[in-house]
C-alpha cells in the first residue's frame, strides 16, 4: 500500500506547476512493461538495448534539458542597407538549433540551443572478490559481491560526457 501512496505523490509532483522537487516512482517490472507512458516507453527501449535482463535491473532515470543563450552584435558602421530588413531565421535539427535575427542597419541577433536527453540504467551483478577459480565447481563456493554498474546514455549526437562519478551512501 505504501508504493502505491508513494507513485500517487510522485505523480502528483510531476504535474504540479511546481517543478522544484521529484520523486521516486516504484514500479515492478511487469508494471513498466504494462504502462504506456512515452517516457516509459523510451527508458525501456535503451534498457533493452543495453540488455540488461530484469532480475539485475535496480534504478532507470531520465533526464532532458535544454541550454540556451541570447546574443546581439552591434557595429557602428551599416551592414545592411535594406531599411526595412528584418529577417529571422533557424538554422538545426532535433538536437541543436541557431535562431538567426538581422536588423537594419548593423544588429546581428544569435540564439543558440541544445537540448540533452540523457537515460541512466543503474543494474547490478555479483562478481567473486578475488580472482576467480579456473575449475567453475570451486567458482561456485568463492565469496561473491554485488557490483552497481552505472550506463549513462546521452542520445544528442553532440555532447560528449567527459567525466562522471556515481557514489552509494551505506548505512
Amino acid at each position: 500500500m505504501s508504493t502505491l501512496a508513494s507513485n500517487e505523490k510522485a505523480f502528483i509532483a510531476e504535474n504540479s506547476s511546481l517543478k522544484n522537487e521529484n520523486r521516486v516512482f516504484k514500479f515492478t517490472i511487469e508494471q513498466l512493461d504494462y504502462y504506456n507512458d512515452s517516457i516509459l516507453e523510451k527508458m525501456n527501449e535503451v534498457r533493452k538495448e543495453l540488455d540488461i535482463k530484469d532480475k539485475n535491473l535496480k534504478q532507470m532515470q531520465y533526464l532532458l534539458s535544454d541550454a540556451q543563450r541570447k546574443d546581439s552584435i552591434i557595429f557602428r558602421d551599416t551592414l545592411f542597407k535594406e531599411p526595412t530588413l528584418n529577417l529571422d531565421t533557424i538554422i538545426g535539427d532535433k538536437w541543436y538549433q541557431m535562431k538567426l535575427g538581422l536588423r537594419y542597419p548593423s544588429t546581428i541577433i544569435t540564439e543558440p540551443k541544445f537540448v540533452s536527453e540523457k537515460y541512466i540504467m543503474v543494474d547490478y551483478k555479483k562478481e567473486t572478490i578475488n580472482p576467480p577459480r579456473k575449475c567453475w565447481l570451486l567458482r561456485l563456493f568463492q565469496k561473491k559481491h554485488t557490483i552497481l554498474k552505472v550506463n549513462v546514455v546521452e542520445k544528442n549526437p553532440y555532447i560528449e560526457n567527459k567525466n562522471s562519478r556515481f557514489i552509494e551512501i551505506i548505512k
